[in-house]
């Protein structure tokens, strides 16, 4: 399989990326796009960008898509890398994968950085 450059430098430019069995089934890779406070959607037949949604202005430290590959969960860490002063991120942002938009919002109430989301057995 082929990789556009545009593709390979999004891999190497973003610092984090994941994949599960069902996204890449229907042949999708995630990206959470730091610096434009966004997560890719990448279609790897095509090897190009199809979708980056918006994740509300503040940076998405990873991402998880649910074991169906219907969701992606993208934990909103804050404005600055881990471990540097900054905002403290406050919730997680749901996006609708097939639908390329943001679906739902978990609110912490309170600053937490969260990140390293993960679904159990």
């Amino acid at each position: 399989m082929a990789i556009s450059r545009s593709v390979a430098a999004l891999l190497l430019c973003s610092s984090v990326f994941a994949t599960i069995p069902a996204a890449f089934a229907q042949g999708r890779l995630l990206v959470t796009q730091k610096g434009d406070t966004s997560l890719a959607i990448v279609d790897l037949a095509a090897g190009k960008v199809i979708a980056s949604v918006p994740e509300g202005g503040i940076t998405g430290h990873e991402v998880v898509a649910s074991p169906d590959g219907r969701l992606a969960y993208v934990p909103i860490y804050g404005n600055s890398g881990v471990g540097k002063p900054g905002s403290d991120g406050t919730n997680l942002v749901v996006i609708d994968i097939a639908a390329q938009k943001v679906v739902g919002n978990l609110d912490f109430g309170h600053g937490v950085r969260p990140h390293l989301p993960i679904f159990g057995p």
